[in-house]
């Protein structure tokens, strides 16, 4: 009885003390097309994900919103409320409503959004590294692959798609990679980001 007792301690602590890293793409969410309003890539090697949390005077808590500007136009901003390392990135597809699904080739963005953003498609980033908070634009590399976009079912406005992109400023790139989302933007203001 007592070497059953040793061995089942042994076991315990063998399993409560793993040491084995958890695989950063292990916890992304599953590529899906249904509008689960998920969202989720690896920031050179490392989770990001939208988190609500506190707000601002001038924003929102919201970790994840869909924007549509201009004409037919899509925005994405991703925030990560709860780190206070993480940061925010914001995905701009030019005349999305239009073209809908396919490949979006990213190009070069300015870090401005919106009306004062360029009239094509890219990615930038507002992302603590190297101990600072550091700002990095996309500049014609990565694309943006919508596989999904359902406008038709009683007014659900679905979209899903894959991206990956190259950022970077003057001192620094970063790689972004297996990013994935799955949006309908209806229920999107009722979905909780943890």
């Amino acid at each position: 009885m007592k070497t059953i007792y040793i061995l089942l301690i042994g076991i315990l602590a063998t399993a409560c003390n793993s040491d084995d890293p958890v695989d950063p793409a292990s916890l992304l969410p599953p590529i899906t097309t249904t509008g689960e309003n998920t969202f989720g890539c690896l920031i050179d090697g490392k989770f990001f994900r939208p988190r609500d949390g506190r707000s601002t005077i001038n924003s929102d808590n919201r970790g994840l919103r869909v924007v549509r500007t201009e004409n037919d136009n899509l925005e994405l901003h991703v925030y990560d409320r709860k780190s206070d390392r993480s940061g925010s990135l914001f995905i701009h597809l030019e005349n999305f409503y239009t073209i809908g699904e396919g490949d979006y080739l990213i190009q070069n963005a300015t870090g401005l959004r919106g009306i004062d953003g360029p009239n094509h498609n890219y990615v930038y980033g507002r992302l603590f590294k190297s101990n600072q908070y550091q700002t990095f634009l996309s500049d014609n590399v990565g694309v943006i692959n919508i596989s999904v976009v359902d406008t038709t079912t009683q007014g659900r406005r679905i979209f899903a798609g894959e991206f990956r992109a190259t950022l970077a400023n003057s001192n620094d790139t970063i790689q972004i990679e297996l990013g994935r989302f799955d949006i309908n933007s209806q229920t999107l203001s009722q979905t909780t980001f943890n």
